[in-house]
């Protein structure tokens, strides 16, 4: 009996230590299984759960004009959230937080209800409607500050800025191309939380420096964007304009200095306009441009030696029969006439008959050229290449129509930069909006450089086309662009409108453009104006689009401090007077000798007394004329006719071999006045 309970009580001990022995093995295998074989995935799995990431977005970078005025910032905006798990009273708190936001009180119900740690009851929120909020004190309801974009200038440049979305990401314009610039890197506080997805903040842990975003610095002159975007909205509404578009660029730089549309927006509210309003007319339409093509065509056939500038072409009186189709002439026919008229009158026939003697291929080649055919990579968005037919499926009557800006379609970008290589004496150069970019911590980390792609015409040939423009503003199509002291060379264009339903022109609807310079021998400013669909006044450029410029022009020389030059600043250096710019630098200096002498000798009739002479109502070349005896240390502000003079008339000199600072003021807009009041003083 012994002996069996011993043979059990053993067998039950050897059963219980396999037993041990399996479940020891158990355990081995499956620690050898988590901690080597699924080691490494379980690690992962862990700091997901015990670790997080808190993200903090950096400030967006600042977009600048050329002299340094904010365009685009960023700036906090309270707004509301909040922990539905802290809420209590939900019934009550959410109508009194419906009250205070405006938002209805179901809405708030609803957000209240969804047992979320965090939820925006309203993202931007004024500062008022915040203090009202934190006055009710309602535990789980907090203001959280947002960085968003602001545009201190409303509708200024709107179509070249562009608008930031609700989650600072760029969405149209200079924000959406360089965005990645701008946007600058997270900012991420590491912290822990426990199984029940509580945040464990341990100092110092983990915590990564953000980087603000870069700020850009455009080309754009913010005074001249306002007086081009003022004197567009404004012939645009007169005109009843469908769209318009207006462009300013240094013809040696390719620099954009204004670049302005109609109808604009305020990007501060981008969502409240529908999204026509937002594309940027000067880069994205394409439109046929009429008359305004004729320089290019015609410069290239006089470099061709096609034609000479007094070669002479039959007008045909307006009409023109070639190849089964008639060329007309917008307004009275003309009969012969030299190239030099062809440009100044705009004489369609005569530019067809051109078109027609350099043929296909060469017409071709200098819409190439021209860069009519490519994108300028002006650094904007939405740049077009322009449309125009392969060269294989051409008419007869192609190279016709191309001359007179029929057929092929550009850009207003693709025109201006084409303007200035005429402008600059004949080099085609790079067009750019971005002057340099620099990071938060002030290193440039780029600077845009003039960028010239090569000769297009020579300087003969450009001489010679400028002196064809100069006579459409002289007494051509482009009067209206005319100034008193600045010799302005233009060009006029009204372009058909093709109907994409039938692919023909519609009858009663144009593209009226108009494209300039000034001064007339050493440019410093190019601009196009162009009016899409001018239901009032006129569709010609010449009527709606040359007055705009001359306007711009008119307060972009004072802007800019651009003098004229000529005889008249020639005789006022022999003169021995000091002329300074607006901010008081010398641009010339005086070297003659004039004696005491010989001022006080002069008569009172050649303005040689020693009394101050009364210059009111004189232009800058009569005044300088005037004072070509006197030795002043002039600085004149303005141009047009003078309206003050710092020393008064009769005033007595003294010694005029002294060196005297002159002040004189000249008011351009004073001009139509003057005109009609010849015997008054303005």
């Amino acid at each position: 009996m012994i002996r069996v309970w011993k043979t059990t009580l053993k067998l039950r001990m050897i059963i219980g230590f396999i037993v041990i022995l399996i479940f020891v093995g158990m355990l081995i295998s499956r620690a050898f299984d988590l901690q080597i074989m699924e080691g490494s995935r379980l690690k992962k799995l862990a700091r997901k759960q015990f670790h997080a990431k808190i993200y903090f977005m950096p400030e967006r970078g600042n977009i600048y004009s050329s002299n340094g005025s904010i365009l685009a910032a960023s700036v906090n905006v309270p707004g509301i959230a909040v922990d539905s798990f802290m809420v209590k009273h939900k019934l009550k708190n959410a109508e009194k937080l419906s009250k205070i936001t405006g938002i209805s009180y179901d809405k708030i119900i609803r957000i209240l209800n969804r047992n979320v740690q965090f939820a925006w009851i309203k993202r931007r929120v004024s500062g008022r409607t915040a203090k009202e909020v934190e006055k009710l004190g309602i535990p789980g309801v907090v203001l959280v500050k947002q960085p968003v974009r602001y545009y201190p200038n409303g509708s200024l440049l709107a179509h070249v800025l562009g608008f930031v979305g609700i989650n600072d990401n760029g969405l149209s314009g200079i924000e959406y191309k360089y965005d990645k610039y701008l946007k600058g890197n997270r900012r991420a506080l590491k912290i822990l939380q426990d199984g029940l997805g509580q945040y464990i903040f341990i100092r110092g842990f983990g915590f990564k420096k953000a980087t603000h975003g870069d700020n850009i610095y455009l080309t754009v002159n913010k005074q001249l964007q306002f007086v081009t975007q003022y004197y567009l909205d404004k012939e645009a509404k007169a005109a009843d304009s469908r769209g318009a578009f207006a462009i300013v660029m240094n013809p040696n730089t390719g620099a954009i200095l204004a670049m302005a549309d109609y109808p604009d927006f305020n990007p501060n509210y981008y969502w409240k306009y529908s999204a026509r309003y937002w594309r940027n007319r000067a880069v994205t339409d394409d439109f046929e441009p009429g008359s305004t093509m004729k320089p290019f065509i015609i410069s290239g056939a006089l470099q061709d030696g096609i034609i000479k500038p007094d070669t002479v072409i039959n007008g045909h009186h307006g009409a023109y029969y070639i190849d089964g189709i008639i060329v007309h002439d917008v307004e009275n026919g003309f009969g012969r006439m030299t190239i030099n008229q062809l440009i100044e009158y705009s004489c369609n026939v005569c530019a067809c008959q051109v078109g027609m003697k350099m043929g296909k291929p060469r017409v071709w080649h200098w819409l190439k050229k021209w860069g009519f055919l490519s994108r300028p990579h002006a650094g904007l968005l939405g740049e077009s290449a322009g449309i125009d037919r392969p060269l294989s499926k051409w008419s007869e009557v192609g190279p016709c129509e191309e001359a007179f800006g029929q057929g092929a379609a550009i850009t207003g970008l693709q025109e201006i930069t084409a303007l200035s290589a005429i402008a600059n004496g004949g080099l085609r150069i790079k067009p750019y909006i971005i002057d340099k970019i620099v990071n938060p911590y002030g290193k440039i980390i780029y600077k845009a450089k003039p960028e010239y792609l090569g000769r297009i015409i020579t300087h003969k040939v450009d001489r010679e086309i400028k002196y064809m423009m100069r006579l459409v503003v002289k007494g051509g199509t482009g009067q209206y662009s005319r100034l008193i002291d600045f010799k302005v060379c233009g060009k006029t264009g009204t372009g058909q409108i093709t109907n994409p339903k039938t692919g023909k022109y519609y009858k009663n609807k144009y593209t009226a453009s108009f494209m300039a310079f000034v001064p007339y021998r050493h440019p410093k400013l190019a601009m196009l104006v162009v009016q899409q669909k001018p239901a009032k006044i006129s569709y010609y450029g010449g009527a709606v689009s040359a007055p705009v410029a001359g306007d711009v022009f008119k307060s972009a020389v004072n802007i800019l401090n651009i003098y004229p030059g000529g005889k008249a600043y020639k005789k006022q250096l022999k003169a021995g007077a000091n002329i300074y710019d607006n901010s008081g630098v010398l641009i010339l200096r005086g070297g003659s000798k004039t004696t005491d002498s010989g001022v006080k000798n002069a008569s009172i009739k050649d303005f040689g007394s020693i009394t101050m002479p009364d210059l009111k109502g004189l232009t800058v070349y009569r005044a300088l004329a005037v004072l070509r005896k006197f030795r002043f240390s002039l600085k004149i502000i303005g141009s047009g006719y003078l309206y003050y003079q710092s020393i008064k008339p009769g005033t007595n000199l003294g010694k005029t071999g002294s060196e005297k600072a002159l002040f004189l003021k000249f008011e351009p807009y004073k001009y139509y006045y003057f005109k009609k009041n010849k015997n008054k003083k303005p």
